[in-house]
């Protein structure tokens, strides 16, 4: 590990690091495409480099140092950097502790803190975001909090709805649980509690009618939106092959949601999931801050989000370091 003398370097180089910390290969894309084709200096800290690695950043001159190397962190996009998401993806399993991932956790914070440009930038946690989203004013589904699933569904008065667990794959390491928490469509009247979801809260949300579901990517400005066709919501787990990811130019009401919030959450990267109604209309469903991309672009056979990351996150670093 560098010594407080080197770490002060004036010298050290302006970079790039893209921390992720909870899976996922998305980063690894964006920093393959930057120290490749686009010739940014990029450092990639990976989910085992968070046991493996020697890992030094000065608070008083900003430098980091990464298995001896010395950068001075420019921008920094972190994924995936709470406690829970990293204790859960550990591997081998279960080897970091809650007070390991509470550490690492404040360690990403304070490196996004040392950059003069942070992504994905912020939103509210997902059940939150449909509140403020209403406020303003785009369409969204009611929706409430419960650890009954049945008396929630009563609440909304509505004839079908939806029952989910946000996250699920984040902070449910292991896949034999994920059956408990897959999203389901019900009749109102058909829901019962379950024995998954007993002892948690979960989202339970009046059935949008709907002729199209988008997953539309923001990139700092930059808008790309997927057609998905699934026969039911948990079809991405349950049987991956029947879904179909297409690409497709972004509606403009939909393109219009999508900024709106992002300019009012003042994010810089998001994932959306949107409904769009027999007359038109865009309903939010969500935004992942942190929402994966390379699964639908292998699905379209299209990878062009990722091409807008790498060129997003090499255009902020230009503009910064000029």
């Amino acid at each position: 590990m560098s010594s407080p003398g080197r770490l002060s370097d004036p010298d050290a180089e302006a970079a790039v690091v893209l921390a992720s910390c909870a899976g996922g290969d998305e980063l690894v894309a964006v920093h393959d495409a930057l120290t490749g084709s686009l010739g940014t200096p990029s450092v990639l800290i990976g989910q085992a480099d968070l046991a493996s690695t020697p890992i030094t950043l000065d608070l008083t001159s900003g430098l980091l140092d990464v298995g001896g190397r010395r950068v001075r962190p420019t921008v920094v996009w972190a994924r995936h950097w709470g406690a829970g998401a990293i204790a859960a993806h550990a591997r081998p399993a279960g080897p970091v502790s809650s007070l390991a991932a509470a550490t690492w956790s404040e360690f990403i914070r304070q490196l996004t803190q040392s950059a003069a440009v942070t992504l994905p930038g912020t939103a509210p946690v997902p059940p939150e975001q449909l509140a403020d989203a209403a406020r303003l004013g785009v369409p969204t589904p009611r929706t409430v909090l419960t650890t009954d699933a049945a008396a929630g569904a009563r609440q909304l008065g509505s004839p079908r709805v939806v029952v989910k667990t946000a996250n699920f794959r984040l902070y449910e390491p292991d896949r034999q649980a994920w059956q408990a928490c897959w999203p389901r469509i019900t009749d109102r009247d058909a829901v019962t509690a379950g024995a998954g979801e007993r002892g948690r809260p979960v989202i339970v949300q009046e059935y949008v009618e709907h002729v199209r579901e988008l997953r539309v990517y923001y990139l700092n400005g930059a808008i790309c939106a997927f057609a998905v066709r699934k026969a039911h919501p948990s079809s991405p787990w349950t049987d991956p092959l029947s879904v179909s990811v297409t690409p497709v130019d972004c509606p403009p009401d939909a393109a219009e949601v999508v900024q709106t919030l992002c300019a009012a959450w003042q994010l810089s990267y998001g994932a959306f999931d949107l409904l769009v109604t027999g007359a038109g209309e865009t309903v939010f469903l969500e935004v992942n801050q942190d929402g994966d991309w390379l699964w639908y672009e292998r699905r379209a056979r299209w990878h062009g989000v990722s091409f807008l990351a790498a060129a997003m996150v090499g255009q902020l670093f230009a503009q910064v370091a000029a």
